[in-house]
């Protein structure tokens, strides 16, 4: 019963993580906006040189797999701002504010779940059960599960916006 407990509080904290996190980027006026988007690009460069400089050609080749992956989901999460403000803001405002939006994600994430093991108690030395791990868990599934959801309400609601 704690173990599904533990699991669904992470989920909701995933959830309203994603779900914060995607609404005020996109939300953000567009004097915000083009700043948020310009750090996203530098930070965006700072991953792309760590990729081709990492270690091995295994290193890179991950790496590579990875920035791909979240330049991707950087797009998709540009798709409501692209919605709302087509032809009020340039394209790469709301590309680099889905960049953002993924990096933002990532650092919430992990950084919730650091603030978790730092709060939470450690393990039990005897059955190794920790709420932690089952909270994290839940955080991860949380935040994957949301995003989407999220996404396509924040899109759904900007197409509305602007047929209406």
């Amino acid at each position: 019963m704690v173990h599904c407990v533990m699991g669904i509080l992470g989920l909701l904290l995933g959830a309203g993580i994603s779900a914060g996190v995607l609404t005020v980027v996109t939300g953000l006026p567009l004097a915000w906006a083009r700043g948020v988007a310009a750090l996203a690009f530098v930070a965006l460069l700072a991953v792309l040189g760590s990729v081709l400089f990492a270690g091995g050609s295994l290193e890179r080749g991950f790496g590579a797999v990875y920035l791909v992956m979240g330049l991707l989901a950087g797009a998709l999460l540009a798709l409501p701002r692209l919605l709302r403000g087509a032809g009020h803001e340039p394209l790469w405002v709301s590309l680099g504010l889905g960049v953002a939006a993924v990096l933002l994600l990532i650092a919430a994430g992990v950084g919730v779940d650091a603030l978790l093991g730092a709060v939470l108690p450690a393990p039990d030395p005897q059955s190794g059960e920790s709420v932690k791990a089952q909270i994290s868990q839940g955080l991860s599934n949380g935040l994957l599960i949301a995003s989407p959801v999220v996404l396509i309400l924040l899109a759904w609601r900007a197409w509305r916006g602007r047929t209406a």
